[in-house]
Parts: structure tokens; C-alpha cells; sequence
């Protein structure tokens, strides 16, 4: 990628890039460090002000349990209590309605003093005690409840998680402290409830906290809420293994965990008041690091407009740097289209003006060069065709010389003569004033002055014919001079070989779009396709056909890839030579 980068775009266009990536790498660079950095720093402050926060929320929770606690001290000191513990002791019920009445004025006072106690109760043998205002269940006796089963276990205080009260009317939720009596006797089998409003407990818990609020909640060791009416924000999040684990590593402390693929900042401490709470704080990440996004789309701004700005100074940088070699760029690519007239003109001396001194001398140089190569193709391609014509000459004129010859020792004189004319004329129009090109007409007169000649050269052996259009268009259309001769030298040579009569020879011209499309066909001995096929592939060798290897190369020669040659044979039905000719162009027309 970075090498067709460095090789495919122009050079201003990577200066421009270059400057732009650079600006950006840098600005980035610092961005990426500045809100790493202030995201360390974001998150740190937010886990350590989180942990303090929570440190001072779950102190005072538990101060305000304790303070429950001490509280009960109002009770446990007032006469009215002493005396009915007494009572209870003596297990004498007869004073009930009394104690009960007593009991109103040290109820009334804890709840003054503790504005969250929601009821009380004070379960004894001789029946319980509860303040006026509070509407006891009276079919919910505390003896055989949950909460009596779990002091008898535990054998101590107790606090209850978040439930519905099931000894007063309204089930309403509360947080329970249960404890067994206290007096200076000893009371068998006494009990004392006091429900706390689990609202008031969980505004209490969160008022030092004033972000995150949702995130706030106590809960047991297995990580449920102790809170039962609230529901949790994160209560899924409690319900994972990992979490839980997590909570249970040390007493208190803060980590990250991600779930539903967003990641949460947690801060945990026990409880000092019962050591199987645990007050809990879970914030987002995103929430947190808040302040350091503002940092990152800041920095994003700022490598943007620094971008922008970068491609401004470039273009202006460009401008000075690039303008020349862009000159001689332009200058290049019309040299390239064969424009060799231009020349590279600038001022001063740098590398790139002396670049430009050097592309002036090679055009010239090429110009010349040109020149040079053009002359030695057109008389290197002059010679090439007079010497593939001079090659037909010599072995033609033996043929026929030596018939005339003989005709002479049979004192065939008329016969002769014709021969001779025959022979003038056919060296008359094959010369054709030194020109390579012809007409169609007179390359036809051509080939009937040689047919003529060999049919006196072997009597009987072959007849012709020869179809062409008869219009003048056709007639004087130009054509490279003796094409035809050689083709049906080829057939009396090579087809009628080992024959005395029966030959013959069609001869036929026609124009098919623009192409000119000559056949010779014959009736000789022919060969097989593949045979046929060797000496069409081997044209350009040394072979025995030597007529066909030279109207190959002439054409190819004259007209290149545009005009081809095709042969066809069949065993004993003959041979057929097809010419393709375009009916324009070539390596241009000499006058004729």
C-alpha cells in the first residue's frame, strides 16, 4: 500500500498528504496521551471521592443503627419496664392492662427520639406490649415466628434485611432489630422488635451522596439487597458468580467489571454493624470519564481544523515546489503522444531546471535519431522487396528459357514468338517502371502472360480462368505488383506434378468490406490437412515452397499484421491459397 502510494499519486498530492498525516500523527499523538492521561486521573479521583463517599454514608448508617440500638437504653431504664419485668419473672398476668398503660410513655419517647422507628414490640409470657398507635396482628405471635427462630439460633442481637412487618397492620417494609430483654432480673423468654421504615433507612443511606444515587444499596453477603420494596438498578449485576466473588475478596476496595459490554466502576466496605452487609456503589465508566470525553472530542476538533489548515499551507508549499516538475510533467506526457516540439523553459538553476535542460537535449537528440530511422526503414524496406522480387526473376526466367530453347530445336517458330512477347510483356509489367505498386489490371494481365507462357512451356498439362469485377474502381485499384504469379507457380510446380493433362486453375478477386480477397484455387494432387498446415507454419524457413514463403513476406513486409495468407489442401482434389488484403493502407502508395 505504501509503495503505490509512493509511486502511483502525484507529488503534490503527497506533499499535500504528507504535511496533513504529519499535523495529524502529532496533534493525535498528543491528544490520545492528554486524554489517556486525564482519563487515569478522571477515574482515580472518581474510585477514591466514590470509596470516601461510600466510607461516610455506610459510618453513618451504621452510626444510625447503633444509635437505635442505645436507644432502647430509654426503655430498659424507665420503672415502668423494671416493673413489668417483674412481673413477667413472677409470671403473674394480672397486672397486664397496668404494665401496658406504664409501657405508653418510655414507647413514645424512643419514638420521638428516633423519628425512622416505624413499631415496637415487646414479647413476653405474659403478653406483649406495643404502643397505642400501632395496630396489632394479634394472629402473628412472635414466639414460632422467623425472626424468633433465627435469635434462638444465633443467640444474640440481630439485625433483619428489608421486609414486610408481620406483627403490625399495613405490611409495611422495615429493616428489624431484634434482641432479647434487658433487666436486672432474669426474663426467661422475652423478646424485643424494633422496626425501622426501610424508606427512611435507604434516604438516609444516599443523602451524603449526591451523584449516583441508583448505584447506592446495602447487601448480604450473597449479594442480595437488603432492601426489599427498592428495586436495584445493577440487580442483575449482583446475581453474577464473578461479582460476588469479588465483593467477598477483602473488606473493602473498588475494581472494574464489565457487564451487558459496558464497563462499571465499583466501590465496596463492610459493614462494622453486621459483617454479612456490605454497602455497595456501581457507576458507569462512561458517566465517570465523562469530563475526559469532553477532552477527546476537544482534541479531535483541534487535529481536524489543524488538517484543514495543513492543506492550506501545503498548497502553498506545492505551489513553489511543485509547479516545475508539474511543467515538465505536462511536457513529458505530450512528448510521450509524439509531440516532440516542446521545449522546458524556467528561471534559475536547481536540480529541476537542469532536469528539464537535459528533457530539451533528448527530444533533440530523438528528433534526429528519428529522422535517421525513418530513412533507413523506407530504403531498408525498398531493398527487402526488390530483393524478394529478384528472387521469382531468375527461377522463372530459367524455366521458360529453357522451353524456348527447345521449341527452337523443333523449329516451333510461331510459338516461339508468341513466347517471347509474351515473355516482353510479362517483364514489362512486372518491372512496372521500378514501382512497387500496381493495378489490379495490369496484375492480372501479368499473371495471364505467365499462365500463357506455361501452357507452352507444358502443352495440354492445365487450363485457367480468371473472375474479377470488370468496373473501373476495381480495375485500377493499386496492389503490390506480382502477387499472383508466384500462387499459381506454386499450383503447376507443386499440384500438377507427375501429370500430363486435366489441370486446372481458377483465379478469383473480390472485394469484401474493406478487404480485397484474392483465391487461386486447383485441382492437382493436394495433401493432407496436417501436411498442409506444416508448410503454412513454416513459411518463413527454409522449405521447398518457395513462391508462397515469398508473397508471405512481402506482405508482411508491406502491410504487417493487417493482410494474411491461408491454405487449404485435400488428397487428391487440390489446393486452395486465399490472400486477405486490406483494400486501404499499408506502407503507403507510390504513384503509379
Amino acid at each position: 500500500m505504501i509503495r503505490y502510494f509512493l509511486t502511483n499519486y502525484s507529488f503534490k498530492l503527497r506533499l499535500r498528504i504528507a504535511f496533513a498525516v504529519m499535523i495529524a500523527l502529532s496533534v493525535s499523538a498528543c491528544g490520545f496521551i492528554s486524554y489517556y492521561i486525564s482519563a487515569r486521573v478522571v477515574q482515580d479521583n472518581a474510585l477514591k471521592l466514590s470509596q470516601d463517599a461510600l466510607n461516610k454514608s455506610s459510618q453513618a448508617f451504621d452510626e444510625k443503627l447503633r444509635h437505635v440500638a442505645v436507644s432502647l437504653m430509654t426503655l430498659f431504664i424507665s420503672s415502668a419496664f423494671d416493673e413489668a419485668m417483674k412481673d413477667v419473672v413472677a409470671g403473674d398476668p394480672s397486672t397486664y392492662f397496668k404494665h401496658y398503660s406504664a409501657l405508653q410513655t418510655p414507647f413514645m419517647q424512643m419514638k420521638l427520639n428516633e423519628p425512622l422507628m416505624q413499631s415496637m414490640l415487646v414479647s413476653t409470657p405474659i403478653g406483649d406490649f406495643y404502643p397505642t398507635d400501632a395496630l396489632r396482628q394479634t394472629l402473628n405471635p412472635f414466639k414460632g415466628s422467623e425472626m424468633y427462630e433465627r435469635i434462638q439460633k444465633e443467640r444474640r442481637a440481630i439485625w433483619v434485611e428489608g421486609h414486610p412487618d408481620p406483627f403490625f397492620s399495613g405490611n409495611e417494609p422495615v429493616v428489624s432489630l431484634v434482641l432479647n430483654a434487658i433487666s436486672l432480673l432474669t426474663v426467661p423468654d422475652s423478646y424485643i422488635v424494633v422496626n425501622l421504615k426501610e424508606e427512611g433507612l435507604r434516604h438516609f443511606l444516599t443523602d451524603n451522596i449526591r451523584e449516583w444515587r441508583e448505584g447506592v444499596t446495602i447487601v448480604k453477603e450473597d449479594g442480595t439487597p437488603i432492601f426489599e420494596n427498592a428495586s436495584y438498578r445493577y440487580a442483575g449485576m449482583l446475581q453474577e458468580p464473578e461479582f460476588v466473588a469479588k465483593l467477598k475478596s477483602a473488606d473493602y476496595g473498588a475494581f472494574n467489571y464489565e457487564y451487558k459490554d459496558e464497563e462499571f466502576l465499583v466501590n465496596y466496605v463492610q459493614s462494622t454493624l453486621d459483617e454479612r452487609w456490605i454497602y455497595l456503589s456501581v457507576k458507569p465508566k462512561a458517566e465517570v470519564l465523562s469530563q475526559a470525553t469532553s477532552i477527546k472530542w476537544a482534541t479531535i476538533a483541534v487535529t481536524l481544523a489543524c488538517i484543514v489548515v495543513a492543506f492550506f499551507v501545503s498548497n502553498g508549499m506545492t505551489a513553489l515546489v511543485a509547479k516545475p516538475l508539474t511543467q515538465l510533467q505536462k511536457l513529458m506526457r505530450r512528448a510521450g503522444e509524439n509531440d516532440l516540439a516542446v521545449r522546458f523553459h524556467s528561471g534559475g538553476n536547481n536540480e529541476v531546471t537542469q532536469v528539464g535542460m537535459q528533457f530539451n537535449r533528448m527530444l533533440e537528440q530523438i528528433t534526429g535519431l528519428m529522422e535517421d530511422n525513418r530513412h533507413v526503414q523506407k530504403e531498408k524496406h525498398r531493398a527487402e522487396i526488390k530483393a524478394l522480387q529478384a528472387q521469382i526473376d531468375p527461377h522463372f526466367l530459367y524455366n521458360t528459357l529453357n522451353t524456348i530453347y527447345w521449341k527452337t530445336k523443333l523449329k516451333k517458330s510461331e510459338e516461339v514468338g508468341q513466347m517471347v512477347m509474351a515473355l516482353s510483356k510479362l517483364f514489362q509489367l512486372g518491372l512496372n517502371n521500378g514501382q512497387e505498386m500496381t493495378t489490379i489490371k495490369k496484375e492480372l494481365l501479368h499473371v495471364e502472360q505467365y499462365l500463357s507462357i506455361q501452357q507452352k512451356c507444358y502443352d495440354n498439362l492445365f487450363e485457367y480462368r480468371v473472375e474479377a469485377p470488370q468496373d473501373d474502381e476495381f480495375q485500377q485499384h493499386p496492389i503490390l505488383k506480382v502477387l499472383l504469379q508466384p500462387l499459381v507457380e506454386n499450383s503447376i510446380l507443386h499440384g500438377f506434378k507427375d501429370k500430363q493433362s486435366g489441370g486446372f486453375i481458377r483465379i478469383r478477386l473480390d472485394k469484401q468490406e474493406d478487404l480485397l480477397i484474392i483465391t487461386v484455387e486447383d485441382n492437382g494432387h493436394g495433401t493432407d490437412a496436417q501436411e498442409a498446415e506444416r508448410r503454412f507454419r513454416t513459411l518463413t524457413e527454409a522449405t521447398d515452397s518457395y513462391a508462397l514463403r515469398n508473397i508471405f513476406q512481402r506482405l508482411r513486409l508491406y502491410y504487417e499484421d493487417q493482410a494474411d495468407l491461408r491454405l487449404s489442401s485435400v488428397p487428391g482434389k487440390g489446393t486452395t491459397v486465399t490472400l486477405t488484403i486490406p483494400w486501404s493502407g499499408g506502407n503507403g502508395h507510390e504513384s503509379l
